[in-house]
């Protein structure tokens, strides 16, 4: 038939069941403020992609950055026969690219919406506004102390756990293994 209640054996193993609660040690997150009005974000040092993202993001801001001149040279070349508004649209189209694909790098690496936050007081008053290459570097070179001060106090803390690790260690416990029939 059908039991209501679990059997002894059963309530026993059940009681006797270990709980078990794995958390750890306080989570190491940075809060960063982006602007006069407050805008935060959080990053962590912990996090095994952040300092590689960051650092490739940077370089294709710069490289980006170092490619608008000729671009908008060869866009103005091209543009020659046509009237100065036409050859504007064309550069400006260049331009919004080059936004366009930076917003996309900052916000890859430190999560959606952080361009908009740290360049608030620009959409404040224009609403459509888009950072030139200059204040992606600067937004770039801003975050670089920034970025350093968190690896460095993530490869302290790794320091300082590997030598707890290592106090724990103990040479006379380990000893070399003795072959059979040998004094």
């Amino acid at each position: 038939g059908v039991r209501a209640f679990p059997s002894c054996p059963d309530l026993e193993r059940m009681l006797s069941m270990a709980k078990y609660e794995l958390k750890l040690d306080g989570a190491e997150v940075d809060e960063i403020t982006l602007n006069k009005h407050g805008d935060k974000i959080e990053i962590s040092g912990d996090d095994a992609g952040l300092f590689d993202k960051f650092a490739n993001g940077y370089d294709k801001i710069v490289k980006m950055a170092d490619e608008m001149p000729g671009k908008l040279e060869a866009v103005e070349k091209e543009s020659a026969d046509k009237d100065d508004i036409a050859k504007a649209v064309a550069m400006s189209r260049v331009r919004v690219e080059f936004c366009e694909k930076a917003i996309g790098i900052i916000d890859e690496i430190f999560g959606e919406g952080t361009a908009k936050k740290f360049f608030r007081d620009y959409y404040e008053s224009i609403p459509d506004f888009l950072p030139d290459e200059g204040l992606f570097i600067a937004f770039f070179e801003r975050f670089t102390p920034i970025m350093e001060d968190i690896f460095d106090r993530k490869l302290k803390r790794q320091e300082k756990a590997s030598k707890a690790r290592m106090a724990k260690y103990q040479p006379q416990d380990h000893k070399k293994p003795q072959r059979k029939g040998t004094k």
